[in-house]
Formats: structure tokens, C-alpha cells, sequence
């Protein structure tokens, strides 16, 4: 088992026109801008890389922790010749375009990218926000095309009104938004390849529409109601003194909330490292003189066998599968 316990990462922030402020007021984030759009919790991507936060390897880029310290995290992540995962907190003060991810395979066919399956759980919402995810019936890529060509896709899409808690799981091939008023975590593989698809007939400054990728979405987009139905994997349940809930799991990363009054322990597993990212409340991982609170994102080593949490808190915990 490696030397090294615990990482804690330090958030990079992206500032684009349909972000708002909930990061800075909800996570008490210091956001360089305004509208800040995304905090990049646990990213290796280049010009948005987290760096570890204190101990040892303080100031690391996690790209160079990935390649430096294989032990930490597990046999899992040894298949990957990068970081697996990408995680995000998003703040939309505006409707994100409907876009589409591709499968693994037809992300090698065009680029250095993998696919993309991802799982978003809704932290806090504006009553009557709505997601987008999937068809409401199956039809054909004549429809597909016409639909996108004449703006009335949208109304051919599954629109979800969200609440707090609610959970979904985006695989590859699958239409999705996030609608406005919305603070989410995103939790997926390392790739930002994505087609926009529809974009709400919206013009910039110059009365100009943003491009639309029609033909790479009529490629990879699944024209069917999506296979994996809204909601957690499994119900909460009592474990040890603490409640946790499954909220998805896939060939890539499952990912579960913990939820802790007073005491919990974690384990990692020897194939993985766990990523913690703080939702709520403070903990302390007691041993190590580590504290998370809300917003913080921390790397704990696989292998790491009953590690004592105090405190109460909520966070999402994901491994590599």
C-alpha cells in the first residue's frame, strides 16, 4: 500500500456565459468571475487540472500524481494509460444546449477522446427546473434529422422537473441538457467530446446561432427511450451506523451517497482509490488530520482499510470499476 493516505484537491473554475453564482454561495467557492459555470473537482484535463492542497505532494498536478504514484490508486485505474475520471459541481443560471456524447469506440474513430458516460445528481434546484435525458418514444433518423433541422427536437425529448436528490445516469449515446436554476455533481469518464444538437434558437451578439454537430449526433445518438430509468441503483439503507444509497454504478465508475452523524468508517478497495466530494456538513478523517467540508474534493489510497470519519456530513463517494 502506498505511503500517501489522503489527497485533497484544489478546484478549477470555468466561467461561461450560462453559469451563475450558487458555486460561490452554496460551496463558498472564491470563483474568479461572475458567472462561474463549473468547478472541476477532481480533473486531470489540460488548462483545467486540480492540484493536490496541502501535504506532501502540495502544488502536484493530479496528472503527474496519476503517472508517479500507480499504488494509490489501484488496480482498476492501471488499465488506463490516463486519469478515468472527470467530476464536476455545475451551476446553470440558463438552459445548457442539448448535446450528445459518443461510446468509446467512436471516440477513438475521430479523436485522442474516449466516450463519455456520466451520472448527475441534483444538489439543490429553483422549483419547476427541468433536465432533459433521452426520447419519449422511439423514432427514426429521417424524424431525428427533420427534427433538429426545424427546431422542434425538443419537443420530442424526455423533460424531467427535478428536485433535490434526484439522480441520473447519462450513458453514451443518450440526448441530455441541464436546464436552468439548477446546482448539480457531475461524475464521469475523462472526456469532454461532445455534439450540440439543439440549442433553444438561440443567437449571440452578432444575430449569429452556435453550430450544431447534426451529423456526428445522427451518428452515435440512441433514438429510444433511455435503457437506464431515473432514480438511484439501489434505496437508502442503514450500514454500520451511517445511511447510504447507490446512486449509479457502470463498467467505468459506481458512485454512492454516504450520508454521516457523528461517525462513520470507509474502506477502499484494493482495486480502487475513492474519491469524496464533500455535499454538506464537515467531517474529519480522524488519524490523518484532515478535515473536509462542503466543496472540498479528496483522493483516499485504495487499500485504505477502515478509515474513521467524524463529523456529520454528506458526500459522494465513487470508485473506478
Amino acid at each position: 500500500m502506498t505511503e500517501i493516505n489522503v489527497i485533497k484537491l484544489k478546484p478549477v473554475f470555468k466561467d461561461l456565459i450560462w453559469g451563475g453564482t450558487k458555486l460561490r454561495s452554496y460551496f463558498n467557492f472564491d470563483t474568479p468571475g461572475e458567472n462561474t459555470a463549473e468547478a472541476l473537482v477532481l480533473s486531470s484535463r489540460e488548462n483545467a487540472e486540480c492540484v493536490a492542497s496541502g501535504g506532501k505532494l502540495d502544488g502536484m498536478p493530479l496528472s503527474e500524481i496519476y503517472a508517479s504514484q500507480p499504488e494509490f490508486f489501484g488496480s482498476n485505474c492501471a488499465k488506463y494509460d490516463r486519469f478515468p475520471l472527470l467530476i464536476k459541481l455545475i451551476d446553470t443560471m440558463d438552459d445548457i444546449s442539448v448535446q450528445v456524447h459518443p461510446d468509446d469506440e467512436y471516440a477513438a474513430s475521430v479523436s485522442d477522446e474516449w466516450g463519455k458516460a456520466q451520472l448527475w445528481y441534483v444538489i439543490d434546484c429553483e422549483p419547476g427546473a427541468y433536465l432533459v435525458c433521452g426520447f419519449n418514444d422511439e423514432i427514426n433518423i429521417e424524424d431525428f434529422r427533420r427534427r433538429i433541422e426545424d427546431d422542434t427536437l425538443i419537443s420530442a425529448v424526455n423533460t424531467y422537473e427535478v428536485r433535490k436528490g434526484d439522480t441520473f445516469y447519462i450513458e453514451p449515446g443518450t440526448l441530455h441538457a441541464v436546464g436552468k436554476d439548477i446546482l448539480l455533481a457531475e461524475i464521469g469518464q475523462n472526456s469532454e467530446l461532445s455534439y450540440r444538437v439543439y440549442d433553444y434558437c438561440r443567437v449571440d451578439e452578432n444575430g449569429e446561432s452556435r453550430p450544431l454537430n447534426i451529423q456526428q449526433a445522427i451518428d452515435v445518438t440512441i433514438t429510444a427511450p433511455p435503457t437506464v430509468p431515473a432514480g438511484v441503483m439501489v434505496p437508502r439503507a442503514e450500514i454500520d451506523g451511517h445511511f447510504e444509497t447507490l446512486l449509479g454504478r457502470s463498467e467505468y465508475f459506481a458512485s454512492a451517497l454516504w450520508e454521516v452523524e457523528n461517525s462513520a468508517f470507509i474502506s477502499a478497495p484494493e482495486e480502487s482509490f475513492i474519491s469524496i466530494l464533500m455535499l454538506e456538513g464537515t467531517l474529519k478523517i480522524d488519524g490523518l488530520d484532515v478535515s473536509m467540508r462542503k466543496g472540498d474534493s479528496v483522493m483516499l489510497a485504495a487499500g485504505s482499510k477502515d478509515v474513521s470519519l467524524v463529523g456529520t456530513g454528506k458526500f459522494i463517494a465513487t470508485v473506478v470499476e
